[in-house]
């Protein structure tokens, strides 16, 4: 792998990733709506809890969820493309896999609105499709299945298809750069605790 292409792969997928189409369509179809305030009221309690991300779905919060959907579409392309043409541009190389995951930290922390983007999601499934397309169908649904079904817990509906995808990769390529990639997920959108035991788990 060249250095310098892997470098303009992760500028690339960082720049794209950094663009705010939750902004950008509230200054279109809502311009007097302040996104950067959504609050979420705690069950059996006065009290709110600010959600701390502009995304999709604070889009659908205070505009309405067909512009939360176009919102969630934008981010998956503006991963998907530049993940795409490296991919196409580089064949048999990982550095579409770079630009992949530098396109979700980039959603989650976009250099041009001080750091301050969504939760990743929609990026991470963007990147997925350029990489892997039966993937986001299959980590999603049964991600979903096993938190609403089998743990009950909505924590594991929303983030299993992320935690999936490292099996399912490993499965479908036999491939360590997409298990590098897909432990960076991890610890991209989780860069806590739980990323963390996710690395030390899956690097046994």
């Amino acid at each position: 792998m060249t250095p310098s292409v892997a470098l303009l792969a992760a500028v690339v997928g960082y720049l794209a990733g950094s663009i705010s189409f939750a902004r950008i369509v509230g200054r279109i179809f809502a311009p007097h709506e302040d996104l950067t305030k959504t609050e979420i009221p705690i069950p059996d309690s006065e009290e709110k809890v600010d959600m701390g991300s502009i995304s999709a779905t604070t889009v659908s919060m205070h505009i309405g969820p067909k512009y939360g959907f176009l919102t969630v579409v934008l981010d998956m392309l503006k991963v998907a493309l530049p993940t795409l043409a490296f991919r196409l541009a580089y064949p048999g190389k990982p550095y579409f896999l770079i630009t992949a995951a530098l396109g979700m930290a980039g959603h989650i922390w976009p250099v041009y609105h001080r750091f301050k983007g969504g939760r990743g999601l929609s990026a991470m499934y963007g990147g997925m499709f350029a990489i892997d397309w039966i993937g986001v169908f299959a980590t999603s649904l049964l991600g979903a299945f096993l938190g609403m079904f089998v743990f009950r817990d909505v924590l594991v509906a929303y983030m299993g298809g992320l935690w999936l995808i490292i099996p399912w990769l490993w499965f479908r390529t036999y491939d360590l750069w997409y298990v590098v990639y897909a432990l960076s997920l991890i610890h991209i959108s989780e860069p806590t605790r739980l990323g963390m035991i996710s690395y030390a788990v899956f690097c046994l």
